[in-house]
């Protein structure tokens, strides 16, 4: 099964910031290639044929120097040495489907693939950077799962809960069950939003995307609800063995979003 999930529209960490454009339009920044021109080919092979059937659109033109500016703030919150092991391409569109459902970011063994069609139809900055975060942590979390301790992630849920889509997120989205508001209901049961339930990955991932991008509900819930502050904990350990610089210091002082 390829890896994806979708969100219905709804003090950064210093690096030497590198950026390059090459003729195509594309960017590279700290090391990782931004790419903003489309074909079908972007997708990995497995994905282009029954019953994936990626498909894509190309991103607005002028949605591509926003989305450059998102992205050099998203990546200057990781270590130069995490982008150089564990991401080579970011790949913007305007939209893109598999399966015949439409998504707002999925990613790949290396890659990360998001959607923009404008401000106007939802696609903020604060959503665009949590999504790159959101599927980041898919790649990280395949690659080191042994940096996780997953039994004691699942002791945060109710005891009688179990993960209730074996398709990964892709029946919830089918199903309109990918809402990612936070939800103060499933925050007493450990969870952030209604689609954190489908999996694991996605549950793990919307933490990802609110401890790198937070705003200030979000840290009223971490403090508020012990399976939520638990579960945070658990996930800034699994970034500190990633790289001794994501320590609970450094997310504390990131900057609130909206």
């Amino acid at each position: 099964m390829i890896n994806m999930r979708t969100s219905h529209l709804l003090a950064i960490f210093l690096l030497p910031l590198c950026t390059h454009a090459s003729p195509g339009g594309d960017t590279t920044i700290n090391g990782v290639k931004v790419n903003f021109e489309y074909a079908l080919n972007i997708f990995p092979e497995s994905w282009r044929t029954s019953p994936i059937n990626a498909w894509g659109d190309p991103i607005p033109s002028g949605e591509i120097v926003r989305s450059e500016a998102i992205m050099v703030k998203a990546l200057n919150k990781y270590p130069l040495t995490v982008l150089k092991k564990e991401l080579t391409s970011i790949y913007f569109l305007r939209s893109m489907k598999f399966y015949d459902v439409s998504y707002g970011g999925t990613n790949s063994t290396d890659a990360v693939y998001i959607t923009n069609n404008g401000i106007a139809v939802g696609y903020t900055e604060f959503y665009l950077e949590q999504t790159f975060h959101h599927e980041f942590s898919s790649i990280l979390f395949r690659n080191h799962v042994e940096f996780l301790d997953t039994s004691d992630w699942k002791r945060n849920n109710l005891a009688s809960f179990d993960y209730n889509d074996p398709e990964n997120g892709v029946g919830s989205i089918r199903n309109n069950q990918s809402s990612q508001d936070l939800d103060s209901v499933l925050c007493e049961k450990g969870f952030l939003t209604q689609y954190a339930m489908s999996s694991m990955e996605n549950d793990i991932n919307t933490f990802a995307q609110n401890i790198f991008c937070p705003t200030a509900e979000f840290r009223r819930v971490m403090e508020k609800y012990p399976r939520i502050n638990k579960k945070v904990k658990l996930l800034i350990a699994f970034y500190n063995k990633i790289n001794p610089a994501f320590t609970e210091d450094f997310f504390k002082k990131l900057k609130n979003q909206s």
